[in-house]
């Protein structure tokens, strides 16, 4: 009888220990892999799929125009960490609505509004250089890529919302930019339009 009580003991003692190991193991598995884990809570998680391994993490401050965007950068790269800094988007050119001087051109908030809805502020950008690091004006010259993982330069023209502008010597995605363009045309997409064409 004794004997009996003694392997029940030890039975049941089994398998509290089992029970713990199981708990701690799954608990250490999930590190890293999913919600809760390191590579989940990581700030602003891991970067969405089509975005350049180089490319600079930033926050939108506010759009500019259709072209041009303020962001704040907290982990410096290409771009020292700061705020209320300037970007002009690369290989592309958007009418104007905030050049002083100039009145509003056709198009142009059109333009502006569809940079706010793919760009909204506080969301992340990742911000790509090319060969010239800055403009003559200051600004940072970048190939942008939103929250979603949208190449936003080539969003713009395939939309009709740009068309493009080869400022030498950047010309990383001078080609694709120029292919979006030509659909864009032909599909009368935009400011390609009867209302207010880019060919004008």
């Amino acid at each position: 009888m004794r004997s009996n009580r003694k392997i029940l003991y030890w039975l049941g003692a089994l398998l509290v220990l089992v029970g713990v190991v199981g708990i701690g193991s799954s608990d250490l598995d999930g590190v890293g892999d999913g919600p809760g884990g390191g590579q989940a809570e990581y700030a602003g998680g891991e970067r969405p799929a089509g975005v350049p391994a180089k490319a600079q993490e930033a926050r939108v401050a506010r759009v500019v125009d259709g072209d041009t965007v303020v962001v704040d950068v907290e982990l410096p790269g290409d771009i020292p960490a700061g705020t209320g800094l300037r970007v002009r988007l690369l290989e592309i050119d958007t009418p104007e609505t905030v050049r002083p001087g100039y009145p509003v051109e056709c198009g142009g908030r059109e333009a502006s509004k569809f940079a706010s809805d793919r760009m909204p502020s506080g969301s992340t950008l990742y911000l790509l250089a090319d060969r010239e690091d800055k403009d003559q004006y200051g600004r940072y010259l970048r190939y942008v890529w939103n929250h979603k993982g949208e190449f936003f330069n080539e969003q713009a023209v395939e939309q009709g919302y740009a068309k493009v502008v080869f400022y030498p010597p950047n010309d990383l995605y001078l080609s694709r930019l120029k292919r979006a363009e030509a659909g864009a045309r032909e599909a009368g997409k935009g400011l390609w339009g009867e209302v207010c064409p880019l060919g004008q």
